[in-house]
């Protein structure tokens, strides 16, 4: 059943089969005619009657002659032309008679293998049972017609076998031929139709997915080929453009920082990974933001393109697939989110110190006017000013506020120049937004209420019940009005507990001795605000890791302490730390950079003040400005305040900070005061 299959061809005919088989059977019926001289000579030179030779080829050639013109079948046509081969041997057999007839035989195979171009097994049958039938009737008949001497019967079956065994190769050869070259046909069709198959779900994918899929070369040249989603988003792009000079109008950044970055991935200098990790991987078009990835293709290892390195072509053109994501209302969500969290980490400072928060919303406000206003034009100042909100907002939660102060400052850094309109207006927005979510819960900021604790609850009596001077208890009753130092050092310990966790540093201990002191808030309020540059540098200078301690043979860990006393009738407030102490020849070698006198260079208070200064190698959220301790400089000056630095390295830093005695701080109630009294809450 399978040799029956094999050797016959499928009943369908292709038209590439058809037109094949019309030119080849055309072909074939003129050169058998062609054969009639050729057989007339060979009968001319074997003296064997060329008269008769021109017979007998007429003869023969009836009949493929009248099939050409009747039969339409191109396979059945094929089949007579392969029975008219052998005839046309066997007459060059019979009239070539003589010392090379026997030669002449080899023409029957000959004419086997050419019918081998028909591509049918059939016609190889057809003649190799014509052949076998000439053999044995003529070798019967007319014996000398087929050899040229008296052979035997084994003869003949020897000339038969060797008919069958190219009849079997001829066979094979045939049906080769027809599947893969007559039949290439419906190969073409079948993988151009599985082509089609795979390019309608290639399509049908690309039109669905929520992706924009598009390829370019190396040189940014866009195929043709693309997601949907290309088209919906950016407009129809054009084969062979490149993707940069496309997108220029939807986002110039993107376009320049996409043309540089791709030479640096045709000059195969970097590792693939690095190549692709520099190309932009933002787009924005308009309100709507888009993610992009890269991912590089055709190399013709199989390797993954991140283990290349450098991108080796191997003969493959290597395109790059580009990947749009749009991210806007991940984005949106995202930031709703960090907004709500903010939102709930500012209510929740507001229910433990509600005065702290009142006091820096103030300080936010008055900065923000000063930034409109006085320090338009002292670009020091502003970075002052700036640096402060910083702080102070990443203190009280607002990290969006803090992160536009911090990109704010990069921005003077890079430009020299104080921060334009269009900068402060965004900072402005951004606090006008969170100011207006949090009044409501804040009320009137005017709104003051007193409150005292056991100790002056008990003061307060035995002054009255044990018949105290009424000017003395006045005095005590209007000291309420003040903030008692334990709750401002209770928000600074807290705020350095915060920085330490922020930094990495929440081993370190940190302690606050208020001893019993008031302070005028609004009197104080801008040291208090800018202050929170010495908690950070407390923090990141003052606090070394565990390692670097027993390094330099401390034991216990480190720790910082917060003060407030009363010293020689002088109000100061000292902090100290244990740490490594100032780097004292690291800042000289900065001041001498810039030009800074021999006077300031030995003066350690104006030093360590000196504006653009710091120990740090490097910038981050929290310092390595040098303008930190400028603005504190400020402020404490501002209030006729010095400042007095005691630093040993290796031993810790204590930075005090002195102000005259006046009405803004009240000692206690164990104090007796020589001065008139009078209402403190006008002091300041």
């Amino acid at each position: 059943m399978q040799l029956t299959q094999y050797l016959m061809l499928p009943k369908e005919i292709t038209p590439f089969e058809r037109g094949y088989l019309a030119r080849l059977n055309k072909i074939a019926l003129v050169f058998f005619f062609l054969h009639i001289p050729a057989l007339m000579a060979v009968a001319w030179v074997a003296d064997t009657r060329p008269l008769f030779a021109l017979t007998l080829g007429l003869v023969v050639m009836i009949g493929p002659a009248v099939a050409y013109r009747t039969i339409e079948n191109p396979r059945a046509l094929s089949i007579v032309y392969g029975i008219t081969a052998m005839f046309m041997g066997g007459l060059l057999v019979h009239f070539g008679q003589g010392p090379v007839q026997i030669e002449m035989h080899f023409y029957f195979f000959a004419l086997l293998a050419m019918l081998c171009m028909f591509a049918n097994p059939a016609v190889n049958l057809a003649a190799a049972v014509t052949v076998a039938l000439h053999h044995l009737i003529v070798w019967l008949l007319v014996p000398g017609s087929v050899f040229n001497y008296e052979a035997q019967w084994w003869v003949v079956l020897v000339h038969a076998a060797f008919v069958v065994l190219e009849t079997v190769a001829a066979c094979y050869i045939s049906r080769q031929f027809f599947d893969n070259v007559i039949g290439l046909e419906k190969i073409v069709q079948a993988r151009t139709a599985s082509l089609n198959e795979k390019q309608r779900d290639m399509r049908l994918i690309l039109d669905n997915v929520e992706q924009g899929l598009i390829t370019i070369d190396l040189d940014g040249a866009m195929a043709g080929e693309y997601s949907h989603m290309i088209a919906k988003w950016f407009g129809t792009p054009v084969a062979g453009n490149q993707l940069f000079a496309w997108l220029r109008e939807r986002d110039p950044a993107y376009s320049e920082w996409l043309e540089m970055a791709l030479e640096t991935v045709r000059e195969r200098m970097l590792p693939v990974g690095v190549a692709l990790g520099q190309l932009p991987k933002r787009l924005q078009v308009g309100d709507r933001t888009y993610a992009v990835q890269y991912q590089l293709i055709g190399s013709a290892n199989g390797a993954s393109p991140a283990a290349v390195a450098p991108i080796e072509r191997n003969g493959v053109e290597e395109k790059i697939l580009v990947i749009f994501t749009d991210i806007t209302e991940m984005m949106r969500k995202d930031a709703s989110e960090r907004h709500q969290a903010e939102l709930l980490a500012m209510f929740e400072r507001l229910t433990r110190d509600r005065a702290g928060f009142i006091e820096f919303m103030t300080e936010t406000d008055d900065i923000l006017a000063r930034l409109r206003g006085e320090a338009r034009q002292d670009v020091s100042y502003a970075k002052r000013l700036i640096h402060t909100l910083k702080g102070n907002a990443a203190i009280f939660g607002m990290q969006q506020l803090s992160q536009l102060c911090h990109e704010l400052e990069n921005r003077i850094a890079e430009e020299g120049q104080a921060p334009g309109e269009a900068n402060l207006a965004t900072l402005q927005q951004t606090w006008a937004k969170m100011h207006a979510e949090l009044q409501p819960l804040i009320g009137e900021r005017q709104h003051r209420s007193i409150e005292i604790d056991d100790e002056d609850y008990r003061a307060i009596l035995q002054a009255v019940t044990g018949g105290a001077d009424r000017q003395r208890i006045a005095r005590m009753i209007e000291a309420w009005r003040l903030e008692p130092a334990s709750k401002r050092l209770a928000r600074i310990e807290e705020q350095l507990r915060g920085l330490a966790q922020r930094m990495g540093k929440s081993e370190v201990v940190v302690s606050v001795e208020p001893n019993g002191l008031r302070c005028h808030s609004e009197h104080f309020v801008a040291f208090w605000s800018a202050f929170i540059h010495v908690l950070r540098n407390a923090v990141d200078h003052g606090v070394e890791e565990r390692a670097e301690r027993e390094r330099s043979g401390k034991t216990g860990p480190p720790a910082i302490k917060v003060s407030t006393a009363m010293r020689d009738q002088r109000f100061v407030v000292t902090i100290e730390d244990n740490g490594p102490g100032v780097a004292w020849d690291v800042l000289r070698d900065q001041a001498r950079e810039l030009g800074v006198s021999a006077e300031v260079l030995a003066d350690p208070e104006r030093l360590i003040c000196l504006p653009g200064l710091s120990s740090k190698t490097s910038v981050t959220e929290l310092s390595g400005r040098g303008v930190g301790m400028a603005a504190v400089r400020d402020a404490c000056e501002a209030l006729g305040g010095v400042i007095k630095v005691e630093s040993a390295r290796g031993a810790g830093t204590r930075i005090s900070f002195i102000f005259p005695k006046d009405r803004a701080v009240y000692e206690g109630h164990a104090a007796l005061l020589d001065d008139e009294p009078q209402q403190l809450a006008a002091a300041g």
